[in-house]
């Protein structure tokens, strides 16, 4: 697959030294292809049929797993940028002390999709993937920070089990506007988060036994794409791997451990928890050590200042709001080029849409395409390719004769799609030809020809939209860091977070970033 893999840095902070937050968003500025060089895209091979959640009874409860023994000298270990304190792995600076800042830079929310509240999907995925370990989480092309050195197994326990899970899970959800989905993958256009359901510890990038592990840290869940684990080799019980799994995605979404055992965030494991609607103790040094709270500052815009608090169902009302069904798809208004318009060899034309939503959460890709051929397709998985104004923005150079097309499509988790085009000519003579006016469609405006799609399905444990690979004219992943949050025990969980991109600063500038100290330090 051809994929750019773009997303947010493990430190960022502003020049000032005084901000920290490990998954803030920085777009870099337009998406730059020189259409002199560039070359068509190959075409892709069809997706080899794999396991199938229909499949999972055919799976030997008793067969060993089909991976290797994990080893603790293995060459497949945790980024640099990550510390484990217990069975716990955080970032580093919240390691060193520092504490994440929960209000972020800029105009954070002007970014598509980034409002609150913002639906999202949570996938169950019990068949397994093999994931990729690389520096930065992306839940649709399966890599993962926390990856091991061998295909990620399936869910090893029947699908009535699964199902089981998956309901409990959506139980637990069913009053945010989280959907949680298990027989298909989401389009990848949608920010999701992914659960990998199966397998242990030993299948990962971790030195020592958990139930789970998620990224943590990541206050305000500015990123929508993590990738966490419930291990269930070893461990029984729907309503006890179903409270695992709502815990590890908690974690994702920025909630730390409590002291309420009645909660699905505590430490003392048991069955059929729920998310708390009080002001619960934080459990730090009691639970995995010292410096192993990342999101303190986050919990205190809810249970107030100095409180050392967590108030579960407040948060997660404030990120994803309410259950309300979204009814209205996303909208893209091309604002430039007009459709329509020529251009002479050698110009350079700039495109920029306004992509909006009702609700935060929606994802896209952009398209270009030159006579039939296409010579970029991507998803821009770190929202990084936007101009001053927040705007979709495409830079192409070097055009030669032909006819071009640029489209953007989008997708929310209603599996809403809607899809604009904007064409456009390179002739010899661009003064006899004159300009379109533009079109308008259902999911586009003036200068667009877009059309909205059809409704979602709100059933919780519904299938999501069918999953595809995401395409662009090249990129290389950057390195970076990515880690877990967890705990053990019964309700087994490790901490920590996701990776660097194209943008941002290193750790390596934390010397010299003076960050705020967490108190007490």
């Amino acid at each position: 697959m051809y994929v750019v893999f773009a997303v947010a840095t493990l430190l960022a902070a502003d020049p000032a030294g005084d901000f920290y937050h490990p998954y803030h968003q920085a777009p870099v500025g337009p998406r730059l292809l020189d259409m002199s060089t560039a070359k068509p895209l190959p075409e892709r091979a069809a997706p080899e049929p794999g396991l199938r959640f229909e499949d999972l009874d055919s799976i030997q409860t008793d067969a060993p797993l089909a991976v290797p023994e994990r080893r603790v000298d293995s060459d497949v270990s945790l980024p640099p940028a990550w510390t484990q304190i217990g069975d716990g792995v955080v970032p580093t600076p919240v390691a060193q002390g520092f504490e994440v800042d929960p209000v972020p830079q800029g105009a954070f929310e002007d970014i598509p999709g980034n409002k609150y509240p913002r639906k999202h999907t949570l996938y169950l995925n019990f068949v397994g993937a093999n994931l990729m370990p690389v520096s930065n989480d992306i839940s649709a092309e399966d890599l993962s920070a926390l990856a091991g050195d061998a295909p990620y197994p399936a869910f090893t326990q029947g699908e009535s089990t699964a199902v089981a899970i998956a309901q409990a899970v959506s139980n637990d959800l069913a009053a945010y506007g989280v959907r949680v989905v298990y027989l298909e993958r989401p389009d990848p256009m949608v920010p999701y988060t992914m659960e990998m359901m199966g397998g242990s510890w030993q299948d990962t990038s971790l030195d020592s036994p958990a139930g789970g592990v998620a990224p943590s840290a990541d206050c305000g869940a500015l990123n929508q794409r993590h990738v966490v684990f419930t291990f269930t080799e070893g461990a029984a019980g729907a309503s006890r791997l179903a409270n695992t799994a709502s815990q590890e995605a908690g974690h994702a979404w920025g909630l730390d451990h409590t002291l309420n055992c009645g909660s699905v965030m505590s430490y003392c494991g048991g069955g059929d928890q729920s998310f708390s609607d009080a002001c619960d103790p934080l459990c730090e040094e009691q639970c995995q050590g010292a410096n192993t709270i990342g999101c303190r500052l986050q919990h205190e815009m809810f249970c107030g200042k100095g409180s050392d608090a967590q108030n579960e169902q407040a948060e997660l009302l404030f990120l994803f709001g309410d259950d309300t069904p979204d009814i209205d798809p996303p909208t893209i208004v091309i604002d430039s080029p007009a459709d329509g318009s020529a251009f002479a060899p050698g110009a350079s034309v700039d495109f920029r849409a306004v992509l909006d939503d009702d609700f935060g959460g929606v994802g896209w890709r952009n398209i270009v395409v030159k006579d039939g051929e296409t010579f970029l397709d991507e998803i821009d998985y770190g929202k990084e390719n936007l101009d001053e104004d927040g705007r979709i923005a495409i830079n192409l150079t070097g055009l030669d004769l032909g006819h071009y097309e640029i489209t953007v499509i989008a997708a929310d988790h209603a599996d809403h799609v809607t899809e604009a085009t904007v064409e456009f000519d390179v002739v010899e003579d661009p003064s006899e030809t004159s300009a379109g006016d533009g079109s308008t469609g259902d999911g586009g405006a003036e200068g667009s020809s877009g059309e909205g799609g059809g409704t979602g399905d709100d059933d919780a444990t519904g299938p999501g939209a069918e999953s595809g690979d995401a395409g662009s004219d090249g990129g290389d992943t950057d390195d970076g860091a990515a880690g877990a949050d967890g705990g053990g025990g019964d309700s087994g969980c490790s901490v920590g977070a996701r990776g660097s991109g194209s943008f941002g600063a290193s750790l390596l500038l934390l010397a010299g970033l003076g960050l705020r100290r967490r108190r007490g330090a």
